[in-house]
C-alpha cells in the first residue's frame, strides 16, 4: 500500500510537469520530466556526456543534478554492478549520516533502463534551520540506460518525505533514452 500511495504521488508530480529533450548525438536522445515551476539547465561536460540541473523555484531548498555519461567502450551492465558501485559510492556518507548505513532503491524507470540510488540524512544538520544550499537530505544513485549510456544522480533537499524529494525523484524516474534511428 506505501508503494502504491509513492507511485501515485510520482505519478501526479510528473503529471504537471512539462517534457523535455536532450540530444545525446550518436547515443540518441534523454527525454525526462521537468517539474512545473522548476528550471533546468545543462552543460556539456566534454565529449563525455552532459551535466543536467533541475532547481526548484525560489525559496525551496533543493538540487537534483544528473551527470549523464557515455561510456566509453560500452558492454552489457548488470543490476547488480549498478547495485554494488552505489554502494561503493556512497561509503563516503554513510559515517555522518543518521541512517548509518547503505540501504538500496531501486529507481522505478521503464525498461530496459534500471538503477539505484541511497538516501542519507546529514546527522549535523538535524534540528537546524534550513539554509540555502545546505542539504538535509542527499539520494545518490546510477541510472543505466544503455550499454553506452549511464547517468550518475544526486537528489539534495531538507526532508525526503518533502514535495521537492518527490518532484526531484519523479524527474529522474521520468527519464527515457531514445535510441538514435
Amino acid at each position: 500500500m506505501k508503494r502504491l500511495i509513492s507511485l501515485l504521488a510520482l505519478f501526479a508530480v510528473t503529471a504537471l510537469a512539462r517534457a523535455e529533450t536532450l540530444d545525446l548525438g550518436t547515443h540518441g536522445s534523454l527525454s525526462f520530466a521537468v517539474p512545473k515551476g522548476w528550471t533546468y539547465s545543462v552543460q556539456k561536460e566534454e565529449d563525455n556526456g552532459y551535466a543536467v540541473t533541475i532547481s526548484p523555484p525560489a525559496g525551496v531548498n533543493a538540487k537534483l543534478l544528473m551527470n549523464v555519461t557515455f561510456v566509453p567502450e560500452p558492454r552489457p551492465i548488470t543490476k547488480e554492478e549498478v547495485n554494488e558501485k552505489v554502494l561503493s559510492i556512497c561509503e563516503q556518507f554513510v559515517d555522518a549520516s543518521v541512517e548509518k548505513r547503505s540501504v538500496l532503491r531501486d529507481f522505478a524507470v521503464p525498461a530496459p533502463a534500471f538503477g539505484s540510488y541511497c538516501v542519507f540524512t546529514d546527522a549535523s544538520l538535524v534540528g537546524q534551520p534550513a539554509k540555502a544550499d545546505e542539504f538535509k537530505v542527499i539520494g545518490v544513485g546510477i541510472l543505466r540506460f544503455s550499454d553506452d549510456v549511464m547517468a550518475a544522480v544526486s537528489l539534495a533537499s531538507d526532508d525526503e518525505k518533502g514535495a521537492d524529494f518527490a518532484a526531484m525523484l519523479g524527474s529522474a524516474t521520468s527519464a527515457v533514452l531514445t535510441p538514435r534511428k
